[in-house]
């Protein structure tokens, strides 16, 4: 029996799934990098993050064990990872063109972008050295610090901005967001927008209770 149009679709239409993401990823070397590989990127209106660099990643045991020329202990070459996202899902040979406009070395798919935004700095590998999520540079419209942020992340967060607030009897807005901007950039978005309510109150209960002391 001759296969039905809609089943060769199907076929067809899985077969393509199965070469198309919507996140790809690749490593950038220091010494065989681009010329302005960053603004390249900016150029070519892609949306992208792009990791602090890692400059102090050691190969592991899984590695050694992986490819045993990868020692443990020992130092992997500096790095930068880039992550391409995609508002439709994009072809290897798509991300690869791009990989390539910056001499980016490798071309993955990423299944989950998200959990790949957080490894660029380690969030979740406490085995791993952990890099400043405030070195991430976000090009187009993703913000970086929203995505990777989670529930107990910000709960730390806002304990230890009020903690700021009461070591520092802190009276004023105003005086938190000058510390932030100035100190913790990567703060900015909870401190001005997701905490500003409670912060503002939280601020004023201290004035209070400063006012009313004898």
């Amino acid at each position: 029996m001759a296969e039905s149009r809609k089943a060769i679709q199907k076929r067809a239409d899985d077969k393509r799934a199965g070469t198309r993401a919507r996140a790809w990823t690749c490593l950038v070397y220091p010494d065989s990098a681009a010329d302005e590989w960053q603004e390249v990127l900016r150029e070519l209106l892609v949306e992208c993050l792009i990791s602090p660099l890692h400059d102090k990643d050691v190969w592991t045991k899984t590695d050694e064990l992986e490819n045993p020329e990868h020692k443990a202990g020992e130092p992997k070459k500096a790095h930068w990872h880039v992550v391409l996202s995609f508002k439709n899902p994009a072809t290897n040979k798509k991300a690869q063109e791009i990989f390539n406009a910056i001499n980016g070395v490798g071309c993955k798919k990423v299944s989950d972008f998200k959990q790949m935004a957080r490894y660029l700095c380690h969030l979740d590998q406490p085995q791993k050295h952990r890099y400043l999520t405030s070195d991430v540079i976000s090009i187009g419209a993703i913000d970086y610090q929203a995505l990777v942020t989670s529930a107990m992340d910000e709960a730390d967060i806002f304990d230890e901005l009020c903690q700021f607030i009461d070591d520092n009897c802190i009276l004023s807005y105003r005086q938190l967001c000058v510390y932030v901007r100035e100190n913790r950039p990567e703060w900015r978005i909870l401190v001005y927008k997701t905490y500003a309510s409670g912060l503002t109150r939280y601020i004023k209960s201290l004035a209070w209770e400063i006012e009313k002391k004898p």
